[in-house]
């Protein structure tokens, strides 16, 4: 079983040189940012807890399933964090990579690329995405998902498996392969144990999958499915068990649900905040570009429409057809491109309302932007304003926005054949939806957006596959970006590089004829400022957690020190400042009874600090 389970993971990695060298950048980095990384918090109790040996481990895991549920979360990181931070310093960046894979595989799927065994020519700028989106990531949601244990434990870890379940699910379920059958069991399991989010996203993958492949496609009968049902719903009977015992506990200590502050919190972390806003604004970019594109007047089969001759003429009709000249002609890769949009003809009717629907969300993406990161009003939606314009313009932008989103996914089904914007519209929507039973304090945290982050993704890179010949796309999507980070200086260079680009897109649609290396250069260019707005942000992150970890690192030697050393008197810690580069970095200053069991200091240990 293991030796074929091997050879289908050998065989299924398809990858060019240029992309593990992506991937390989990309895991450097990882690797780099977490040398200053450390436990923080819920950290503390595992590693200490793991400190008892296996012996406690049964323990342990009865504990977990009284809490909350999720036993092999639970049990997984008492083993990982054995070792205090060093083991998570290596497993944190192999995981983050493998997610950035399988997002890129996602993003690049199309049927024709199920039984071909050559490189796929665009998967290298999906990593690419992928990369840059993880680079990208804003502190306030990156610092309590990817690089806190326990967070990345339950919420980016089970994400990494789902995400894999799903499209091993749709690629590998016919397969008469015994291994590939017992893996995708052994992950439905997993993805159904592991949380309620995650467990419910999986359920929502299965049924969407299995009804798609059934009775749509009728590909597969459905009883195929019926062992993945069953123990995917064993698994989330197991989490669900422990999660109902925590929400009677959260009733009996005072913690009511009130509808209207989760659906608010929901609204305001998801959409209508700052860490959220670049994604918001990249996807609802995405979304008008797409009904632009199908509000072109269809032409019959086999001569493809020049979808974008709808945002401008010249520049795309100089490029129709050779989008992919330098790399392959494969239908494939024809798959990705917004030039090759091979559609029936629609009806007036239709492109009209494509037309409408996009001319009006440009509307609430401007009102957003000038609202939002302009005018810096903050969110507030309450009773009282409610029936106002400020009240209606969130609910109609809310609407119009997740709107747009899956009718261009039922689209893109229809007519591409690309199930995955869909099955991932459908499953964010919901793995958010089904947070309304739950305290609004956790509606309002990040660390319970970023699995619906993680699914919309996809869509924000399958878009810029599609129109990465597009210097206005391009350029918008870049200036977006910069006004996200609401700093004058890049926002400043965001407006003219989009001035620029619009001046020459402007200039292309009188000019007959045109230099299609002058093209390539200004969308390499973009692609370079990308890339450099990324790696800024990420450097930033990266020294402020470097600053954070000198004290840190102080603290550490003391206490090995102060171990090794014979004589036992007071110890000498530095204070930590506070800082978002790290989680409760306060317990350094207090040191509380669970970080002393941590570090082996004994309870009435004189603990004195040095400047």
């Amino acid at each position: 079983m293991f030796k074929n389970l091997y050879a289908y993971l050998k065989s299924s990695s398809r990858c060019s040189k240029r992309d593990w060298l992506i991937l390989l950048v990309f895991l450097f980095a990882m690797l780099w940012i977490h040398r200053y990384i450390f436990l923080y918090a819920d950290d503390l109790y595992y590693s200490r807890d793991a400190q008892y040996g296996l012996n406690y481990l049964p323990e342990a895991l009865l504990d977990e399933l009284n809490s909350n549920g999720r036993v092999w979360i639970g049990g997984a990181m008492v083993l990982a964090l054995k070792p205090q931070i060093e083991f998570f310093r290596i497993l944190n960046p192999l995981i983050l990579m493998s997610v950035v894979y399988i997002l890129a595989k996602m993003a690049t799927f199309s049927e024709s690329s199920l039984h071909k065994k050559k490189d796929n020519p665009s998967l290298w700028i999906a990593l690419l995405c992928a990369v840059l989106f993880f680079l990208f990531l804003p502190l306030k949601i990156a610092h309590i998902t990817i690089y806190y244990a326990a967070c990345a434990f339950n919420y980016l870890y089970p994400m990494a498996l789902v995400l894999l379940y799903a499209y091993l699910l749709y690629t590998r379920i016919g397969s008469r392969s015994l291994s590939k059958k017992l893996l995708l069991i052994a992950l439905a399991f997993f993805v159904g144990s592991s949380t309620q989010q995650v467990g419910m996203i999986g359920i929502g993958f299965t049924v969407m999958i299995s009804v798609y492949l059934s009775f749509i496609r009728r590909k597969l009968p459905f009883r195929t499915f019926l062992p993945l049902y069953g123990v995917m719903f064993l698994g989330y009977i197991l989490v669900s068990y422990g999660s109902l015992k925590r929400l009677v506990w959260e009733r009996t200590a005072g913690n009511e649900v009130v509808l209207t502050d989760v659906i608010t919190e929901l609204i305001k972390t998801n959409i209508f905040s700052l860490p959220a806003a670049p994604f918001v604004m990249l996807i609802s970019l995405s979304c008008i570009f797409w009904l632009f594109a199908f509000s072109r007047p269809g032409s019959p089969a086999g001569d493809p429409p020049s979808v974008a001759a709808t945002l401008s003429s010249s520049e795309w009709s100089r490029t129709a057809g050779s989008e992919f000249r330098s790399e392959t002609s494969s239908a494939q890769e024809k798959h990705f491109s917004a030039e090759t949009w091979y559609c029936e003809p629609m009806c007036r009717k239709q492109r009209i309302f494509n037309r409408s629907i996009a001319i009006l969300l440009c509307a609430a993406l401007t009102g957003y932007i000038y609202l939002l990161l302009y005018k810096k009003i903050p969110f507030d939606l309450t009773h009282e304003n409610l029936h106002s314009f400020y009240g209606l313009s969130i609910i109609a932008f809310v609407f119009l926005y997740f709107s747009a989103l899956v009718y261009i996914s039922v689209i893109m089904l229809i007519k591409k054949d690309y199930p995955f914007l869909l099955f991932n519209t459908i499953n964010a929507l919901g793995a958010q939806i089904m947070l309304i039973v739950v305290d609004a304090r956790f509606a309002a945290t990040y660390k319970v957006m970023f699995p619906s982050l993680l699914l919309f993704s996809v869509f924000i890179f399958y878009s810029v596959l599609a129109f990465r010949r597009n210097t206005l796309y391009l350029s918008l999507a870049f200036f977006f970006l910069t006004l996200s980070l609401q700093e004058k200086l890049p926002a400043l260079a965001g407006g003219v590089i989009f001035g620029l680009a619009l001046i020459h897109y402007l200039y292309s649609m009188f000019r007959e004829e045109g230099s299609g290396s002058g093209i390539k250069l200004i969308q390499v260019g973009l692609g370079v400022f990308f890339c450099l707005i990324s790696v800024m942000v990420f450097g930033t992150t990266l020294h402020g957690y470097y600053q954070a970890s000198i004290p840190q690192n102080y603290n550490l030697e003391a206490i090995k020190q102060y171990h090794e050393g014979e004589k036992k008197g007071e110890l000498l810690l530095k204070k930590v400042p506070p800082s978002y580069y790290g989680y409760n970095l306060g317990n350094w200053n207090d040191m509380p009874y669970f970080m002393k069991q941590c570090y082996g200091i004994k309870e009435d240990t004189p603990i004195n600090y040095i400047q």
